[in-house]
């Protein structure tokens, strides 16, 4: 589990840029073959932004201080980690819809073979390509809904791919289909809002097997035809995709020789080169473990290396596999997921790690629910290298895994903080923000204390919030696998609750994350943003749905304490406010609020510890689905007048190695790559096991 970047988006990076590098203003005038930036130069801050007036997407450029102090043994290290990440990046890709990989290969090509298509139809090709990119597909990667391209027309794609196959470009058709056919298959895929237009939907009533339009799943087969099928043992698969053969359902497995077979060969070469690279035995068994499931696709050595994983407190750290399961509307089957760090000052949260037993015991749910004894679980503060798949270009600040809740009992689990990622900010930004959304009572307190309320709800998420409690000792299953499609998003609500409830602690005081004097500001200010910052989220949605497992969370938190709970009627000191026609969360008493919390809390718990998806489903479609279309409105008004974006993508540094022979001697981290660089660098390497293709 994780949480999301665009939780603390509105302060991130506007306009500072390191070694004089100017931000480029339409990187689509660059040339068709992009080059990295010129030695000396780096790529850090803001690049670009997409969509009209800049408003979709903000693309920055991070980097990763501290690195060349790393030993060669640990730089080499994460040089294989960093090549096994690039190789699985379009597995996700595929994931995502069963076209997705195709167009962008197609889109891919056309703007590699461009040079001399007229200016407005490269511009908009390379557009579209951006999204396609960062969404690893034709869907928001938030949202879940359909998007087109902004300026590109199906009439310039047809001229288009046809002058670049006159150039040489690789289109990949399918026996015995022409171009003219391959872009009339593919164009309600793209220009179609309105055709598959939900890659995954849960929405209460909805057949959501038929509605969902994610690679998981044969298009449009019911929940009926699924449930009648598919054994129970396969329901519950980690890494399987189901087809259809002759009307019949078939699970097939992530594995070598099976599904994405030849891509998990390429991160196999990488891993194994890995292994004797470990910086401890606990890696070690890990790196092992993912090598065996990978090539037999049996779960249970994921499971293994699940284990190693979270024991293994190593300075050079990694994910690879399929791990999160927010696409699946069913919230079982994994998304390919990858990226390499290394452990930067991780000494705040390692207090906090040091006293999750005292948190545990401190939890406002029933004794029964809570664990026996909690062992300090590994937490680390990271510089991240990279990350592919559904890590990146889009970007969590922080994770917690596994999610197995029986590993998470027996043996804990383990906490990282994105320190480059979360870190990234701007004065600029953070004060119109400031001035536009929160109410003049909040204003000063937020201002001085916000940073630190984030600060600390993105901690305790990750540290003792998945980590907590446990079933009911008659549950005979994992609670993800009974609860389904509302898991995901009770499991982030629930973690983003134990934040705020333990805010008021005492104990956090103590091991100096603010002191107790400032205890009641920093904890209003975390409050205030939580709830303002869901509000101002408002401003990407489209209709009033709101299908992210994090946002329907943040949504029942608002809509709950706003509306009295469940009976409705109680006061906890909450409210929507109208000011001059604007609307404003308040907090009109941070006791009651806090109160509120613990409600929702001890609910939440209660339901995930009994397995309860009836009472799950129930308060998530009531409070955390729809939204109120008014405030959303009024929100995206505001929004467009300060032009703020409404998501982040992110460049990563590039791992470049320093050969004598085939022997690495060095490895430098270089910030030279803007995202079409770093794009269309990953596509030309994933299935390449050279050690530098670039050569």
């Amino acid at each position: 589990m994780r949480a999301p970047v665009w939780t603390c988006l509105l302060f991130l990076i506007a306009g500072c840029l390191s070694c004089g590098q100017k931000p480029q203003e339409n990187v689509s005038d660059q040339p068709a073959q992009p080059q990295p930036a010129p030695s000396g130069q780096s790529y850090v801050g803001e690049l670009e932004r997409l969509g009209r007036d800049g408003q979709d997407i903000l693309v920055l450029g991070v980097d990763a201080k501290g690195f060349e102090r790393l030993s060669l043994r640990q730089k080499q290290l994460a040089y294989y980690l960093y090549r096994a990440a690039i190789a699985g990046n379009d597995v996700f890709t595929d994931q995502t819809h069963r076209y997705a990989l195709e167009i962008k290969g197609l889109l891919e090509q056309i703007h590699l073979h461009s040079q001399d298509l007229p200016q407005a139809t490269r511009n908009a090709v390379h557009d579209y390509l951006k999204y396609l990119w960062i969404n690893h597909g034709q869907y928001g990667s938030e949202s879940h809904v359909k998007y087109v391209p902004n300026d590109l027309t199906f009439e310039m794609l047809g001229q288009a791919a046809e002058q670049a196959a006159r150039g040489g470009a690789n289109f990949d058709l399918v026996a015995g289909e022409t171009l003219e056919q391959k872009l009339r298959r593919l164009r309600p895929h793209i220009f179609d809002a309105a055709f598959e237009p939900l890659q995954t939907n849960q929405k209460k009533g909805d057949d959501i097997l038929a509605t969902s339009f994610v690679n998981l799943y044969p298009p449009r087969i019911s929940q009926e035809m699924f449930d009648k099928q598919v054994s129970d043992e396969m329901k519950g698969r980690l890494n399987v995709r189901f087809d259809l053969d002759g009307g019949k359902i078939t699970p097939r497995l992530y594995r070598i020789g099976g599904v994405y077979g030849k891509y998990l060969e390429t991160i196999s070469h990488w891993l194994k080169l890995a292994v004797p690279l470990a910086e401890s035995e606990e890696q070690k068994k890990g790196l092992e473990a993912l090598l065996e499931y990978f090539r037999t696709g049996d779960e249970n050595k994921f499971r293994e290396y699940s284990i190693h994983w979270l024991k293994s407190n190593t300075t050079i750290d990694y994910l690879n596999g399929f791990i999160e399961q927010y696409y699946d509307p069913r919230g079982v089957i994994g998304q390919f997921e990858a990226n390499v760090s290394y452990v930067s000052d991780s000494s705040l949260i390692s207090r906090l790690a040091a006293n999750a037993d005292y948190f545990e015991k401190r939890m406002p749910w029933p004794d029964k629910y809570k664990r026996d004894r909690v062992t300090p679980p590994v937490a680390n503060v990271v510089q991240v290298i990279v990350e592919t798949g559904d890590s990146g270009p889009t970007s969590p600040v922080a994770y917690n895994l596994p999610n197995y809740e029986d590993i998470r009992r027996d043996a804990g689990s383990k906490n990282i903080i994105l320190f480059n990622v979360e870190a990234a900010q701007s004065a600029r930004i953070k004060e119109q923000t400031i001035q536009e959304f929160y109410l003049p009572k909040h204003q000063d307190n937020y201002r001085k204390y916000g940073d630190l309320g984030r600060q600390w709800e993105v901690y305790m998420h990750e540290v003792i919030g998945h980590g907590s409690g446990k079933p009911d000792g008659a549950l005979k299953a994992d609670p993800r696998t009974l609860i389904g499609r509302a898991y995901s998003a009770l499991e982030e609500c629930r973690a983003d609750l134990i934040a705020l409830y333990h805010i008021l602690d005492p104990k956090l005081a103590e091991i100096g994350a603010f002191s107790a004097a400032e205890q009641r500001r920093v904890a209003e200010a975390q409050y205030i943003g939580y709830l303002q910052g869901n509000m101002n989220r408002y401003r990407s949605l489209q209709d009033d749905i709101v299908r992210e497992a994090h946002r329907k969370g943040r949504e029942l938190v608002l809509r709950y304490l706003v509306e009295g709970g469940e009976t409705g009627g109680k006061d906890f000191g909450v409210k929507v406010v109208q000011v001059n026609g604007n609307y404003y969360a308040e907090i009109t008493d941070l006791d009651k609020a806090h109160q509120g919390v613990a409600e929702i809390l001890n609910r939440l718990q209660t339901i995930k510890s009994s397995g309860d998806a009836d009472g799950a489903t129930r308060l998530f479609d009531r409070f955390g689905t729809r939204i109120n279309v008014a405030w959303r409105d009024n929100i995206k008004q505001r929004a467009a007048k300060v032009k703020i974006p409404r998501e982040a993508a992110f460049v990563f540094p590039q791992l470049v190695p320093v050969l004598k022979g085939d022997e690495i001697v060095d490895v430098l981290l270089e910030t030279r790559e803007d995202l079409t660089v770093q794009q269309l660098r990953f596509s030309r390497w994933q299935f390449n096991t050279e050690l530098w293709p670039e050569k």
